[in-house]
C-alpha cells in the first residue's frame, strides 16, 4: 500500500451503499425535478432507464407483496405507464433515501413531512398506498436483487478506496504510460493518439519474448537438398 487510507471502514462502506429507486407512473411527468432534488441532497446517480413493465414483470419485481389483497392492484398499476429506475449511491444510502421520500402512505406523508417527495408527487386514491410516486429498496438483500432486475449487467459491489486506485495506478500504468507521455511530448506528432497507441504497443512489458534457438537446432531445421544415389542416376 503506497498511501495510507484515512478513511474509517464504516465511512466507506456506508458511502459505497447503493440502492434502486423508481419512480412511479404517477410521477413521471416530475421526473426532471425529482432527479434535481435527489442530487440537491447528496445522492449520485450511477444509472438510470426508463421502462415500461409488463405485468409478468411488475409482478417479479414485488413478489414480496404477493398474497395481499393489494398485490394485483399494484402489479397493474406498476405496468399501466413507464417509469424511470434509477440506482443511488450515497452515505447510509437506503435509509437516507427512505427519508428523502416520506412515509409510503400518501395522506401520513402530506400531514407529517410536507416536504417529503411523496407527499409532493404522491396521489391519494380508494386503491390503495402504491401511488405514493416512488419506491426504494427495503434493505441490502432487496436492493441487490432490484438493481439487477432492471441493470442485470452491473456490478453491485464496493467502490475503490482512492488508495486502491493509485496503487492499480502506480503499479500497472505509470510504469509504462509515464515513459510513452514523456516521449510523446518530445516528438509531437501530427496524430498523438495513434502514435501513443503503438508506442505502447510496440514497448508492452506483458509481451512474451521468444528465446532464440541455440544452433543446432536451427542446423537441424535447415533445408538440405539430398545428394542422388548411383542407383537414381540414369545412365546415357
Amino acid at each position: 500500500m503506497s498511501i495510507a487510507s484515512s478513511d474509517s471502514d464504516a465511512e466507506y462502506h456506508a458511502f459505497s451503499e447503493r440502492t434502486l429507486a423508481t419512480i412511479k407512473p404517477e410521477a413521471y411527468e416530475d421526473a426532471e425535478a425529482i432527479e434535481n432534488t435527489i442530487l440537491a441532497n447528496g445522492f449520485v446517480i450511477l444509472a438510470k432507464r426508463t421502462v415500461r413493465l409488463t405485468p409478468e414483470q411488475a409482478a417479479e419485481l414485488y413478489k414480496g407483496h404477493y398474497g395481499r389483497h393489494h398485490f394485483p392492484h399494484l402489479v397493474a398499476h406498476m405496468s399501466s405507464g413507464p417509469i424511470i429506475a434509477l440506482v443511488l449511491a450515497a452515505k447510509n444510502c437506503i435509509q437516507k433515501w427512505k427519508v428523502l421520500m416520506g412515509p409510503a402512505m400518501v395522506l401520513e406523508a402530506q400531514a407529517y413531512w410536507p416536504d417529503s417527495l411523496r407527499a409532493c408527487y404522491g396521489r391519494r386514491t380508494k386503491y390503495g398506498d402504491y401511488f405514493n410516486g416512488l419506491h426504494g429498496s427495503e434493505n441490502h438483500a432487496e436492493a441487490l436483487r432490484e438493481i439487477h432486475f432492471f441493470f442485470p449487467d452491473m456490478i453491485v459491489g464496493p467502490l475503490p478506496r482512492h488508495w486502491q486506485v493509485n496503487d492499480y495506478i502506480q503499479k500497472y500504468l505509470a510504469p509504462s504510460l509515464l515513459p510513452a507521455l514523456k516521449s510523446l511530448a518530445f516528438e509531437r506528432p501530427a496524430a498523438p493518439v495513434l502514435w501513443l497507441a503503438e508506442h505502447l504497443r510496440k514497448h508492452n512489458p506483458n509481451e512474451p519474448e521468444i528465446a532464440p534457438q541455440p544452433a543446432e537446432l536451427r542446423e537441424e531445421k535447415r533445408c538440405h537438398t539430398p545428394e542422388p544415389s548411383e542407383e537414381s542416376v540414369v545412365k546415357l
